[in-house]
């Protein structure tokens, strides 16, 4: 595409709206365990080849830890239910595979788009993780960037909450209205792959 794709939000509206998103997935996972850790992060967008600096993809990534992502509650009901609630609120399933590896582990991947240009991705590889994606969004000022409490269990501004690079100085916790209910922070695990989309196609 030669021009840029038309958003519903900027970079810093975005990280609302995907909070959001996160948390309403949290209200239909029965038995939820709590996540780990939360990341927010940046994806680039590009058009003929060319990254674009005044656009950018904002991406919020939820984890489960190793144990909980082992198991099947995790691993295949919650698959269930997010396809079951994404489907009765009209969002278009875009993926939904299930694969079995060598080792005897399954795999799985559900993800959906809705009309505002968010894409929701629950991945259970060997991590379980929930990845939001804004779709390519004007680029705000980092200054601009309100902090959002974590969902799901993680300590706003604890040791999962792994968002500190945009507020170089300090989480600033005092913003969180409430702390979420589930308060246990656990040690982190490693990082959720993901692939960088090659241009502004399907970002509209």
């Amino acid at each position: 595409m030669d021009s840029p794709p038309e958003s519903q939000y900027t970079q810093a509206e975005a990280y609302a709206p995907l909070e959001a998103a996160v948390a309403d997935m949290v209200e239909v996972l029965p038995d939820f365990p709590g996540f780990e850790r939360r990341l927010w992060r940046e994806l680039a967008c590009s058009h003929n080849g060319v990254d674009d600096p005044e656009y950018t993809n904002v991406e919020l990534v939820y984890e489960f830890s190793v144990e909980d992502s082992a198991t099947e509650l995790v691993r295949e009901r919650y698959v269930d239910a997010l396809r079951e609630h994404w489907t009765s609120l009209g969002y278009e399933i875009t993926q939904d595979q299930r694969q079995e590896l060598a080792s005897g582990r399954v795999d799985r991947d559900l993800s959906a788009d809705r009309e505002d240009g968010v894409h929701l991705w629950y991945s259970a590889w060997g991590l379980v993780a929930v990845t939001v994606q804004s779709g390519c969004v004007p680029v705000s000022d980092h200054s601009d960037i309100e902090y959002i409490p974590p969902t799901g269990g993680i300590e706003p501004g604890g040791e999962g909450d792994l968002v500190g690079d945009y507020f170089p100085d300090g989480i600033p916790t005092d913003q969180a209205a409430a702390v979420d209910p589930f308060a246990a922070t656990r040690a982190a695990s490693g990082p959720v792959p993901f692939e960088s989309p090659d241009s502004y196609e399907g970002q509209i």
